[in-house]
C-alpha cells in the first residue's frame, strides 16, 4: 500500500516466545517451501516459511498453511497488535458497516542469510498494491539494513513496521548470522488505493480497474518521496 513515508512504525511486541521457536528450526525446515526464491529473482537470497499464503496472490480467501498451526499461540499477540492498529483508523472503521472487518491475507517467516540481499523491487500486483505490508524482525543483527525510497533503516527485533511497499525497497544483511522476519499483509476491504479518485472515480478498486496503476505501468506520484523520517505510531 502507497502512503505518505516509508516506514511507519505500529508497535513494539515482545518476540522472544516467538524467536525461541524460530531459532529451534532446522535447514530442513527453511528448505521445505522454494517458492519466493524460484519465483522472484530478487529473493534467491531467501528462504520462506509460508504461515498463510496463495500462490494466486489471492485477495479474499486466504490458505492456512500447516506451519501456523505449529506458530499460533506465539503470534497471536503480534497479530493482535498489527489488528487493532489498522482496524482503529478511521478510514477503516467507516467501512466496516458495509465491507466487514479487515484480515491477514497473506504471512510468512522469511530468512535472509548472512551476506544475502534482497535486490531493490517494487511490489506490482493488485493484492500487493491494495495490502498493508507489516515487518516484524524476530531474529536480526546491526548489519542489516532495509532501504524504502531514500531512507534506510536498521529495524530491531519486536518492532511491528509497515513498509511503503510500491516505493523501491532493498535489504542486505552484510552480518554474521541469519535475519528472519515475520512479513505480514493485512486487507481492509474495499480500502481504495491512492490512484483511484483519479483513474476510476467513483468505481471500486478491482484488478481490471486498477491494473495499469498496479502493474507502475503508469507512473503515480500521489505521495512522492519527501526525504521524511520515519511516520511515528498513532497508538
Amino acid at each position: 500500500m502507497n502512503f505518505q513515508g516509508n516506514f511507519n512504525r505500529i508497535s513494539t511486541v515482545d518476540i522472544a516466545p516467538l524467536k525461541n521457536l524460530v531459532l529451534q528450526l532446522t535447514p530442513l525446515h527453511w528448505a521445505d517451501d522454494t517458492t519466493r526464491q524460484n519465483r522472484y529473482e530478487v529473493h534467491q537470497d531467501t528462504q520462506t516459511i509460508g504461515l498463510v499464503y496463495d500462490e494466486d496472490f489471492r485477495h479474499t480467501n486466504p490458505t492456512r498453511r500447516p506451519p501456523l498451526e505449529l506458530f499460533g499461540p506465539e503470534l497471536q499477540p503480534i497479530l493482535a497488535v498489527t489488528a487493532d492498529h489498522f482496524e482503529s483508523r478511521p478510514e477503516a472503521q467507516s467501512l466496516f458497516g458495509t465491507h466487514g472487518h479487515g484480515y491477514f491475507i497473506r504471512a510468512s517467516l522469511v530468512r535472509l542469510a548472512p551476506g544475502g540481499k534482497i535486490l531493490p523491487h517494487q511490489d506490482k500486483n493488485f493484492s500487493l498494491a491494495h495490502s498493508h505490508r507489516v515487518h516484524v524482525p524476530v531474529v536480526t543483527n546491526d548489519k542489516v539494513t532495509f532501504t524504502v525510497g531514500s531512507e534506510t533503516i536498521k529495524m530491531k527485533e519486536g518492532e511491528v513496521i509497515e513498509i511503503n511497499n510500491r516505493r523501491w525497497h532493498s535489504v542486505s544483511n552484510d552480518g554474521q548470522d541469519d535475519r528472519v522476519h515475520l512479513i505480514l499483509d493485512w486487507v481492509t476491504p474495499a480500502e481504495p488505493c491512492c490512484c483511484s479518485y483519479k483513474l476510476h472515480p467513483g468505481i471500486p478498486c478491482s484488478p481490471q480497474a486498477c491494473i495499469e496503476s498496479d502493474r507502475l505501468k503508469i507512473e503515480c506520484n500521489c505521495f512522492p518521496d519527501d526525504h521524511s523520517a520515519m511516520t511515528p505510531s498513532q497508538d
